[in-house]
């Protein structure tokens, strides 16, 4: 798929393409698997979530579970579950699989035990999770769509793992070998936001006075404290390598660090910044090959992207749209393709001008401004000797094209932790031991991740249509 995009293409969108008509709040492509940007995902202000094909332009789920506007939406690693999160204090996960198929074990909402297989096919709702506040934000672990971490606009941070039912509450607690657990100290710290990484072996919150932490996941102690900005860090992003994150504070800079994969050091790198016109950021995010950092401005009379050149921090382009304000907008993982939304909840999907090439199709074609006398060659339509023919299909008939299994490199997924220690950690015998307890911590994680895995386990998952219960319906 990669592949056979242009490698000169521009890299970034110019102009609004199409419009979607919605009432979203927020939005997500998902960005893993081989259909990775095929479907976005729309939270709306009235709790409705829909799943939009982004190559038709077609809704093909329509999910409603809450009574509030979902803020944040989370895909599974294979696609096929869904996390939304709403301001109703719940957060419900998503089965997006309807039909029946040999690759989806044990079961799907077509297969659940019930009075009509139509019943259950029209409830996708897998389970659902009350919190004590509103969720601005939920989001699945990388590894295990069973782990949940959900930010409550109190200021908390809880970990959920649906698998023996436990809740922890997220605290700014450091683990001192020398001190027993209960006379560690405990600050009082409000976190707005958090997510995993992308390998799933961190945590990374943002609190109200600027603190970036790192928590281990199994024992949910604080690993590092990086004091990024003087105001509340209001959203943090991974590019989809896990080795660079942006910030968002409430001094209206983005700060972009870089990220150790084995000991999660925490490096500051650039600042990104609108000093004309001090905008403060709706949304953030990275291009899908990293080379991009984009910010959604939440200007009162304008709808705009920034786009700087990661590397060097030069201001690429401003996506000018609508005269409706930014809400919140997403990068698609493998096109220049954003999607942005409007205070009206209308999804604008920006792309990149694409002139006909139709070199493409006759490599000898050229285009003429004026007609010319054609020349036609003594050997152009010379018919071909039928035995060099016949000869040739032969050959071509005895070469096996496998068109079912896909090159793990044509699609986006999820980074590995580094679970062996790198060649440029064995410096030093100090280094090496230093480095193997980071190796063991990582493995720890991931081994707490795969118990009792979950049932997204099919890479080539996609979003099928129950076509029956479409005819059922139009019969009524």
């Amino acid at each position: 798929m990669q592949q056979l995009l242009n490698p000169f293409a521009q890299k970034y969108p110019e102009a609004v393409d199409s419009t979607l008509s919605s009432q979203g709040v927020s939005i997500q492509f998902n960005p893993y698997g081989p259909f990775a940007g095929h479907y976005l995902a729309i939270g709306g202000s009235d709790g409705v979530v829909e799943i939009w094909d982004v190559e038709t332009r077609g809704m093909i789920r329509l999910l409603e579970g809450h009574v509030k506007a979902v803020g944040g939406l989370s895909w599974s690693r294979n696609n096929r579950y869904l996390l939304s999160s709403s301001l109703d204090a719940t957060a419900i996960i998503w089965d997006l699989s309807i039909l029946t198929h040999p690759y989806l074990h044990p079961k799907t909402p077509a297969t659940l035990p019930s009075s009509s297989s139509k019943a259950s096919s029209s409830s996708p709702r897998l389970q659902t999770i009350r919190f004590d506040a509103p969720v601005s934000n939920a989001v699945f672990h990388p590894r295990n769509s069973k782990i949940v971490l959900a930010t409550l606009t109190c200021g908390e941070v809880v970990l959920v793992d649906l698998r023996n039912g436990s809740r922890n509450i997220l605290e700014d607690v450091v683990k001192n070998p020398d001190e027993p657990d209960e006379d560690m100290e405990r600050k009082k710290t409000a976190m707005a936001c958090a997510t995993f990484s992308p390998c799933g072996s961190r945590i990374y919150a943002g609190t109200t006075n600027g603190m970036l932490l790192v928590i281990d996941p199994v024992t949910r102690y604080v690993l590092q404290r990086v004091k990024v900005a003087n105001s509340a860090i209001k959203q943090l992003r991974f590019d989809a390598s896990g080795q660079n994150i942006i910030t968002s504070a409430s001094d209206r800079a983005l700060r972009l660090l870089s990220v150790d994969p084995l000991t999660s050091a925490l490096t500051p790198l650039h600042r990104f910044q609108d000093l004309v016109n001090r905008t403060p950021w709706h949304a953030i995010g990275f291009s899908g090959d990293g080379e991009y950092v984009m910010g959604g401005a939440g200007h009162k009379m304008a709808h705009n992207v920034f786009i700087w050149d990661r590397e060097s921090t030069v201001l690429i382009k401003v996506l000018e749209g609508p005269k409706e304000p930014l809400i919140n907008c997403d990068w698609h993982p493998t096109r220049p393709v954003i999607a942005s939304i409007a205070t009206s909840g209308d999804v604008h999907i920006w792309q990149t001008s694409s002139p006909d090439n139709w070199a493409a199709f006759a490599p000898g074609f050229e285009e003429l401004e004026e007609n010319v006398e054609y020349d036609e060659r003594e050997d152009e339509f010379d018919i071909e000797d039928e035995t060099d023919l016949a000869r040739r299909k032969n050959l071509e008939e005895d070469i096996e094209i496998d068109v079912l299994t896909l090159p793990t490199d044509s699609y986006p997924l999820p980074p590995k932790p580094p679970i062996h220690l790198p060649h440029q950690y064995l410096t030093s015998e100090e280094t090496k031991l230093e480095s193997d307890k980071h190796i063991e911590s990582l493995r720890k994680v991931v081994n707490w991740a795969d118990e009792n895995p979950d049932d997204d386990t099919w890479e080539g998952f996609w979003l099928s249509l129950d076509l029956e219960e479409e005819l059922g319906e139009d019969e009524e």
